[in-house]
């Protein structure tokens, strides 16, 4: 009886503060509800996960965790399945059990057919000790926020452990970007695992240069020596072999992409489902993983390819993962950055795009990671030819102005407007008719925008 009364009060309190919280308009709620729910009852995410009929998934890596988690929500939609999600992509423990709360009812009840979360790399360790997944996706590993996660063994070693507890208590499946090595070996040798591996054999640029340099991290095999590659996509992910006789994992699910500034194409194969065809209307390499992730996740569900092109064909962007918003009645197109691999993928989209103006907004505060050095290893000479004003604003809008001097842009096509808002309405009033302002927030940066231009 007192344990029913704990959870009444924890789901009580938390859909009590959020409502507060935005009907006041002072941010999405996904964090201080959570916190509150998990004071009154320590166990309440446990108790509503554990609800899941079929079942629960986890999201992980350094890019795309949202966005992908949100295709396969919109695909597990469309084959009729209701599922509880972290939509809102607050993926720490409080905002994990405040989204898990939102799809509960007042008594504590949650019935979903699965469960999908998306989780912070170096919080998954912490999460199964509370709950335990059936599926792990595990997207890509980059440096990313040195000074929160440190080094990439560092944060890889953090996700094999999350999966060793798990299989400690139950048989798990893992779906790993094999074009990735940091992530295609990550739980080699762990009992209880059941593996699945995605990649692509083939990518080709339209209207769009192919070989364009960026950061690369130092992956290297098992054995000590350096990966040799016969395909490298970007950064160290593509197709690779070590002299010791390892390499690439074999592919269960194989695409080709052909990859235009609007949007992107897929050539899906696996045996389970033949041969099938996917148009993303969104841009990027990048996102192309992220729908491959997807779709082998979703194959592995036994969900039909003509679902999955639906689901696919319906998903909705989520606020500052490449979403085309109209502000003020002017196109823009809101892209989240925060660390030199993403970065230089999305410069890739905007450099081509000739009708394009760009605001680029890096703050510094601890979510965004307090190290803004890669900003430096980020490929902003992508940039060096563009001849339009660049307007730079947040926290560190100044250094982010002194890195574009130095990337070969002239000083007198840089404006530094430290206040967003201002910003934001400086590039609005100057877009003209058929131009997109891209705008490249970090992580603050872009709840600020979610905040005021939702």
């Amino acid at each position: 009886m007192k344990n029913k009364f704990k959870k009444i009060s924890s789901i009580l309190a938390t859909k009590f503060t959020k409502s507060v919280i935005t009907r006041m308009n002072a941010g999405g709620g996904t964090n201080l509800p959570g916190r509150i729910a998990r004071k009154i009852h320590p166990l309440i995410l446990a108790e509503l996960i554990g609800q899941t009929k079929k079942d629960i998934i986890v999201v992980t890596g350094t890019n795309g965790k949202t966005t992908t988690a949100g295709f396969i929500s919109g695909i597990l939609n469309s084959a009729d399945n209701t599922v509880a999600h972290n939509k809102m992509g607050a993926n720490m423990l409080p905002g994990i059990t405040c989204a898990i709360i939102d799809n509960a009812s007042l008594t504590g009840k949650m019935d979903k057919d699965y469960t999908l979360l998306e989780i912070d790399e170096a919080y998954c360790t912490k999460a199964v000790d509370e709950f335990a997944p059936d599926l792990f996706l595990v997207t890509n590993l980059f440096r990313d926020q040195l000074d929160r996660y440190g080094e990439l063994d560092t944060t890889a070693k953090k996700i094999r452990e999350a999966i060793e507890k798990t299989a400690a208590k139950k048989r798990v499946k893992v779906a790993l970007n094999a074009d990735d090595p940091i992530v295609s070996f990550i739980c080699k040798d762990v009992d209880n695992v059941d593996t699945l591996f995605y990649g692509f054999e083939k990518i080709q640029f339209l209207n769009q240069e192919s070989n364009i340099a960026g950061a690369k991290e130092v992956a290297a095999c098992s054995c000590g020596c350096k990966l040799e590659y016969k395909k490298i996509f970007y950064g160290h992910v593509g197709h690779y072999n070590c002299g010791c006789g390892k390499h690439r994992p074999d592919v269960e699910v194989i695409a080709n992409a052909t990859i235009d500034i609007n949007h992107t194409d897929l050539n899906i194969f696996s045996e389970e489902t033949g041969e099938f065809n996917v148009r993303l209307n969104m841009p990027g390499l990048y996102n192309a993983y992220n729908a491959l992730g997807a779709i082998a996740v979703a194959i592995d569900l036994k969900i039909s390819k003509e679902k999955i092109i639906e689901g696919l064909n319906n998903y909705n962007t989520i606020f500052g993962r490449a979403e085309t918003k109209l502000i003020n009645g002017k196109i823009t197109l809101i892209q989240l950055i925060k660390n030199p691999i993403g970065a230089t993928e999305v410069l890739r989209t905007v450099r081509e795009d000739k009708n394009n103006k760009l605001l680029i907004i890096i703050n510094d505060d601890y979510a965004d990671g307090r190290d803004v050095s890669w900003l430096w290893d980020a490929n902003f000479e992508l940039l060096n030819k563009y001849d339009k004003q660049v307007v730079t604003s947040g926290i560190r809008a100044g250094d982010m102005a002194v890195r574009l001097k130095y990337a070969g842009i002239s000083s007198k096509n840089i404006y530094i407007e430290e206040n967003i808002k201002k910003a934001v309405k400086h590039c609005i009033d100057n877009i003209n008719e058929g131009e997109k302002l891209y705008i490249l927030p970090t992580y603050t940066a872009l709840l600020y925008l979610q905040k005021h231009y939702r």
